[in-house]
């Protein structure tokens, strides 16, 4: 059974013979023991407001990723509760997707699919595509542990589908990652490899080399399903080396336990000398396999123990006693046994409680103490029908069979160990040996019945997954070639409009010390900067931050610039622009106007009389602020319709109010306003759109920056030069949002005189 990537960042790895070893030990990383100290302190003095409700969850989340369930439990609910009194349904939701992972890890999948679902709900609600994406994604988790794969695969991909919308490249790398498991579940191991090099790929993209380690051990594991077991401790040790890099000992312990089992299974696949490709055809016996294995469980249950994971340390016992039960070391195997089930009972992890239990009872088999193996099989039934819900009652009777059926064996072992010290029995004791054999076989065949159901619905599975997959892939040719289509007409589109900025090189030589942070929300943009020089001057003449020579006596000419925001974004903004760039143009050029009021009225002009030649009534427009400049007077004139000009003089930050009314039809249009002031050397000027201030955010994702935190964001950086603001902005307004989408153009201007 495998397991994969939970949540919208989680990439976890997978593993076999020891079963699911990584929903928590990947990102149970040393820092997250001083993070819940440094939560515990903050819980105490957090106000009854959403800030708490983010410190209870932000500690049932690390809770659950150590595998302390009841505290994670503890905190995941008392979040809830808090959420609900507050109102706050983003807290609500992510603290049901946390206890949706804990019902999960502990194998509870119908109280895991009840959680996600009230997470679902929520973030259906809000309209959240990055909460819909993750909770796909733990949605088809379970179904996967379940082992209804069209159900899982059904929802990876639309939790593929958020994720493509949202090109949250991390989120695709886990779903690639989560199809590809879906696959190995199924033997289809060549098609598994397909997609972990999809998702290898995009986290080469990302950088990200966190997922890159946990997809090699994915990679590493469908080469051991298919006995390509040089290929297999290739990519896991990939891995190794990664986390060694990154210096994170839960997850060297992953990979150390990753190889160790790899030589085990070496060991069981062929005795006789698998081995043989493992070191450059040198051969392992099969001894030297084990003692390797044994070796590198040993040091996986060092860091483990190092690190407080006593989730991953359950793993490691297990593994140490697999290889001690091997060696025939029965006795030995059975502390490590005992000591794997003590501390899974102390976690509340009941599948590998129940597969302690079992491996206890095999031990004791080949030891012929019957009565004790008999106790443990019991035990370990007993648990496999806690981990197993009521959806899966046809898997539970097949289990409780084959206990009859085991049972019923070692029963007759014992009996047949009796019998050899009996020289006599009477008639009736054969007889009933006789329906004993009779029960037994009937048992056999039973069992045997469901077997055969069993495939068949394997078959039939597989069948639905393989018609389900080639009717995706078909859809995703159309919808490939339709988005080629369209994406190479914005390219075009993109193409048209760069060629109507001015360039880079001709801005740096007007405006040399200055900054433009252009953002486009996406390919091409509504919003756009301007810039025009009224006259040639020679060099200094109309240049902001070049004193003008003293010996030039020809007149200065003005420099005029401006940043646009127009209707809309995309390829409808991008067309509005190419409309209001040119009426800008032909204010300045055909009409000759320098006066910015004068060249706003008329390019208001312009735009109606082009809008008003279609049979349909457009309200597009534009919000602009213009400056027009004198470098050798100093002198600045600016007007703006609805978007401010922002001045800092003496480290203090002026604005100046625009007209109410954009450059467009409007039922109360009056003439714009022309302002005048003397700028002094050093001073400095922000033009700006509505996009950087209007974006969400922060640590909820739903707080809207302002204006007001802009202001304070400008005066803050003010020590800087122009380029070096301009990187600030750009990486605060990154860091501030984070996976929240660009809700519109981003456009900022800043000057220094």
């Amino acid at each position: 059974m495998i397991n994969g990537n939970k949540g919208k960042v989680k990439k976890t790895k997978a593993l076999v013979v020891l079963l699911l070893l990584f929903p928590v030990l990947l990102f149970c990383q040393p820092h997250k023991l001083s993070r819940i100290d440094s939560l515990l302190e903050k819980l105490p003095l957090a106000k009854e407001d959403t800030g708490k409700v983010n410190v209870l969850h932000q500690l049932s989340d690390t809770y659950e990723g150590i595998g302390e369930y009841t505290k994670a439990l503890h905190y995941g609910n008392d979040g809830i509760e808090l959420s609900q009194k507050l109102n706050y349904k983003a807290g609500a939701a992510r603290c049901y997707t946390t206890l949706g992972n804990i019902a999960d890890d502990q194998s509870e999948y119908a109280k895991a699919l009840d959680n996600y679902f009230l997470s679902l709900k929520i973030y259906e609600e809000l309209e959240s595509k990055t909460g819909l994406a993750q909770d796909y994604n733990n949605i088809g988790l379970v179904y996967m542990h379940q082992s209804d794969f069209p159900r899982a695969l059904d929802y990876f991909l639309k939790s593929l589908k958020e994720n493509e919308f949202l090109n949250f490249k991390g989120g695709m790398a886990n779903n690639y990652n989560n199809i590809g498991i879906i696959y190995m579940n199924q033997s289809n191991n060549k098609k598994a490899l397909e997609y972990y090099f999809k998702s290898i790929k995009v986290d080469e993209e990302l950088g990200d080399r966190e997922g890159m380690a946990g997809t090699y051990d994915n990679i590493g594991l469908s080469y051991m399903n298919m006995e390509n077991f040089a290929k297999a401790v290739e990519y896991y040790n990939k891995s190794l080396q990664l986390n060694k890099e990154f210096g994170d000992k839960q997850a060297i312990a992953v990979s150390y336990g990753n190889i160790g089992v790899l030589f085990t299974n070496v060991y069981e696949t062929d005795k006789a000398g698998a081995g043989l490709t493992l070191n450059n055809n040198q051969h392992i016996s099969p001894a030297q396999l084990l003692d390797s294995s044994m070796v590198l469980e040993a040091k996986a249950l060092d860091y483990f123990r190092e690190t407080g994971n006593k989730y991953g340390a359950v793993y490691s016992l297990s593994g140490i006693g697999k290889v001690l039960f091997f060696q025939k070391k029965y006795k030995e195997a059975i502390s490590y046994f005992q000591s794997a089930y003590q501390l899974a009972d102390s976690v509340g992890a009941l599948k590998e409680k129940m597969e302690a239990a079992k491996n206890i009872s095999n031990a004791y088999k080949k030891l012929n103490d019957w009565e004790k193996s008999l106790d443990w099989y019991g035990k370990y039934v007993v648990w496999k029908d806690s981990v197993f819900n009521l959806d899966k009652n046809n898997a539970i009777t097949r289990n409780e069979l084959k206990f009859e059926y085991e049972k019923k064996f070692l029963s007759d072992s014992v009996k047949a160990e009796e019998d050899k010290k009996v020289i006599s029995a009477e008639l009736k004791q054969e007889q009933t040996r006789r329906y004993a054999l009779y029960g037994g076989l009937a048992l056999v065949l039973v069992f045997a019945g469901f077997m055969y159901n069993r495939f068949k619905v394997t078959t039939q599975q597989k069948n639905i997954i393989e018609l389900k997959e080639k009717e995706t892939q078909k859809q995703k040719t159309v919808v490939e070639e339709k988005n080629k289509a369209i994406t190479m007409s914005i390219q075009y589109a993109l193409r048209i409009q760069t060629a109507i900025l001015p360039p880079m090189k001709t801005v740096k030589q007007h405006l040399a010390n200055s900054f433009i942070l252009y953002k486009p929300k996406d390919i091409v943009a509504g919003d756009f900067y301007w810039l025009e020089n009224t006259g040639t001057g020679g060099e200094g003449k109309g240049t902001i931050g070049i004193t003008p020579s003293s010996q030039d006596t020809r007149p200065s000419p003005l420099l005029l610039f401006a940043a646009c925001d127009c209707t809309g974004h995309g390829v409808p903004g991008a067309m509005v622009s190419v409309v209001c760039n040119n009426a800008l143009n032909r204010a300045v050029r055909e009409f000759g106007l320098t006066a910015p009021a004068d060249i706003l009225d008329k390019t208001a002009e312009i735009v109606i009389e082009n809008f008003a030649k279609s049979e349909d009534e457009i309200h597009d427009g534009m919000d602009i602020s213009l400056c027009a400049f004198n470098p050798a007077t100093y002198e600045l004139q600016w007007a703006g319709a609805n978007n401010p000009l922002w001045l800092i003089q003496n480290e203090e930050l002026i604005e100046m109010k625009p007209d109410k009314q954009p450059i467009g039809r409007n039922e109360f249009k009056h003439p714009f306003t022309n302002n005048k002031l003397t700028l002094n050397k050093g001073d400095r000027m922000y033009l700006f759109t509505d996009g950087y201030a209007d974006q969400f955010g922060g640590p909820t994702g739903q707080k809207k920056l302002t204006r007001k935190r802009f202001k304070d964001l400008i005066l803050s950086i003010q020590d800087k030069n122009m380029q070096e603001q301009g990187l600030a902005l750009d990486k605060f307004i990154v860091d501030y949002r984070k996976e929240v989408e660009q809700i519109d153009d981003i456009l900022i201007m800043g000057i220094m005189v």
